[in-house]
């Protein structure tokens, strides 16, 4: 069916029912979380990153959710409290504490290694560790691509390990051997700018978007157009518009920013940040 749909996340949207052990708007919310996560998901594993390594890595996210939403009710930060609205086991909650100098506080941004409990991780550090040779034999009883596997885990084959980290480029195969990538260990600068670059952007669309839901105020911009049914054709003209028109758009925004930040420069109140974003995506339709 065919469908032109301009979307606002202060549209009422309907919902199914997941689970019986959360409200309906949790319920609701966990669904649309989980739609979010299947894109990050896909990047995540792509890049390398399993379940356990993020899964370890969230720990601190909900940690300090927690601690944020005790400080806005005012209430006590306790084990308890902390472990009831984050999820966490109490275990878990007290060696955060414990890490976080003996208090209940926000954890800085410096962030776990995330891949300190990823066997293909550890077995390329222990690599480096010893000091060995970039090319190893992929079998022998020391100083081989296996013997480093077992010295990790007995319960990864060491081919699975010499596949995924084939797959993520950490190494090439090359007949009895694997060969270590060390330029994958070396930062992209360019690389790391584009993630940054991408990161800010989503972060801020989420933000705009769950204020919008939460406090139901509609202060920011968060909507787009869908229509459905469309040609190639019909799509690439779709695109050509949309960037014509960002541009210009883009272009008078940018130079009425250039002049307010002219304007409010050295004042004490000066203290926001604007973003401003478009994005465009086409996809074949699912059968």
């Amino acid at each position: 069916m065919k469908k032109l749909l301009i979307h606002s996340s202060s549209l009422d949207q309907p919902t199914l029912s997941t689970s019986t052990h959360l409200s309906q708007n949790a319920e609701s919310t966990l669904e649309s979380t989980l739609q979010v996560m299947n894109e990050l998901v896909h990047w995540m594993v792509k890049s390398g990153i399993g379940y356990a390594e993020f899964s370890a890595a969230l720990r601190s996210l909900f940690y300090n959710e927690a601690i944020k939403e005790l400080e806005y009710l005012n209430q006590k930060k306790t084990d308890s409290s902390v472990s009831l609205l984050s999820g966490l086991n109490r275990r878990d909650v007290s060696a955060l504490r414990a890490e976080n100098g003996g208090d209940h506080q926000i954890i800085p941004a410096a962030y776990v290694d995330i891949l300190s409990s990823s066997v293909p991780a550890r077995v390329v550090a222990l690599w480096i560790h010893q000091d060995l040779n970039n090319i190893l034999p992929i079998s022998g009883e020391e100083n081989s691509f296996e013997y480093l596997v077992k010295q990790i885990s007995t319960e990864k084959h060491p081919r699975s390990i010499l596949l995924e980290l084939k797959r993520i480029g950490v190494i090439v195969e090359d007949g009895e051997n694997v060969i270590l990538q060390t330029n994958s260990f070396t930062p992209s600068p360019e690389m790391d700018e584009i993630k940054q670059l991408f990161t800010a952007n989503i972060v801020s669309h989420l933000a705009a978007g769950i204020h919008n839901i939460i406090e139901k105020d509609n202060n920011f911009l968060e909507q787009a157009l869908f229509a459905n049914e469309l040609t190639s054709a019909s799509v690439e003209r779709l695109k050509q518009t949309s960037m014509k028109l960002w541009n210009e758009m883009s272009k008078q925004v940018l130079a009425e920013a250039l002049e307010y930040c002219k304007q409010d420069e050295g004042r004490k109140d000066a203290v926001f940040n604007f973003r401003l974003g478009v994005f465009q995506h086409d996809a074949q339709e699912k059968k």
